[in-house]
Parts: structure tokens; C-alpha cells; sequence
């Protein structure tokens, strides 16, 4: 019997076939699901009321995750003293597909990230190279080394292993898909000075 993570990963699976710069940035090469317990934060009822924001080649994923939202393990990453509690009362992620992920993947880390509006996520690194697909909502992306980006739908943005990269929202919230490749996929992000 499927439910709406099953969904959600064919969902998934179907934008990362049908869009070549996530298509060429890592193998969709997933497996079995893992039996994680449903895990909620305060951001995932603002998600799940979210009916906007996206474009006809992401709405399906839009759909696929808000549904799902109720199963998936949610995450943070960053303490209050990091990013402060308006930051975690309005941000969350859970991985997909990877190490510890809902489903079985090698060589990839596939996550749902979700930020409200009006947000600064700082400046933050990490090992594994990153690439960011914006399914719903907008987003200003500055990147060391690259001009800064308002991005919306159907645009990503792509950052090199510790390439320091924030990004702030706006008047609307945003919701990604990012994908992680190469070394410290177990690794986490760590916010850097400005």
C-alpha cells in the first residue's frame, strides 16, 4: 500500500528526470523506504495551508509535499543563539532521500526545505556541494563569488563544497528541493562570520 511519501518520492523523482540541471547534477539513484517516525515543527501547518507560489512543472512536488507533510520526519539544523526562535519557528527541512533519509539513497542527500517570509538564513557553509531548486515562493540567494539572485520557480542556484552562500525571503516564503553530491553528505552546515 502506498501513502503520500511514496508519492512524494515519485513526485520527486519525476521533476529530477524532467529537468536537466538536477537531472545532471547527481544520480536519482534511490531505494527502499525507511521506517521513520513522523516528526512535526511549528512551520509545517503554514506549509500545509500554502496553495501558491509555484509554476505547473513544480506544482505537482508543491502538492506531493504538502500532503506528505503530516509522515515526514521534520528537522532543523541551527540553535537559537545561531539564527535566533523567529528563525525556528519558521523553518524546517526533512530529507527525502540520502543516509538518514525516508528513503535509501548513496552518493546523494535529497532534502525539502521550507522558509517563511521575511527571513535571513545567514551566511552558511559546508562540505558537500549543494544545488537549490525553488518549487514555490521566491527568495534572494548571495553566493561568495557569484551576483546575488532574487530566484523564483523552476530556478536554482548551484554552490561549490564551502562556497558561503545565505538567502533571504521576502514578503512570501519559499519552498526547495536541495540536493547534496560528493564528500560530507553526513556533514552538516555551519553558519560562518559576515
Amino acid at each position: 500500500m502506498t501513502d503520500a511519501l511514496d508519492h512524494l518520492m515519485r513526485a520527486a523523482t519525476n521533476l529530477v528526470r524532467i529537468t536537466p540541471t538536477l537531472s545532471r547534477f547527481a544520480p536519482w539513484d534511490t531505494g527502499p523506504r525507511r521506517d521513520l517516525a513522523p516528526a512535526s515543527l511549528p512551520t509545517v501547518s503554514a506549509l500545509v495551508a500554502w496553495d501558491g507560489g509555484h509554476i505547473p512543472a513544480t506544482r505537482p512536488l508543491h502538492d506531493a509535499v504538502r500532503a506528505a507533510c503530516p509522515l515526514a520526519h521534520w528537522r532543523q539544523t541551527y540553535s537559537v543563539e545561531e539564527v535566533g526562535q523567529r528563525f525556528l519557528d519558521t523553518y524546517g527541512w526533512f530529507e527525502l532521500a540520502g543516509p538518514t533519509g525516508h528513503f535509501v539513497a548513496d552518493g546523494l542527500r535529497a532534502y525539502i526545505g521550507f522558509w517563511g517570509p521575511d527571513l535571513v538564513y545567514p551566511m552558511h557553509a559546508h562540505e558537500a556541494e549543494e544545488i537549490y531548486f525553488i518549487l514555490s515562493g521566491r527568495a534572494r540567494f548571495i553566493s561568495e563569488g557569484l551576483p546575488d539572485a532574487m530566484l523564483h520557480p523552476g530556478d536554482s542556484r548551484l554552490h561549490h563544497r564551502y562556497q558561503r552562500h545565505a538567502m533571504k525571503t521576502e514578503g512570501d516564503p519559499v519552498l526547495t528541493l536541495v540536493l547534496w553530491r560528493g564528500t560530507g553528505l553526513e556533514g552538516r552546515a555551519q553558519i560562518t562570520p559576515a
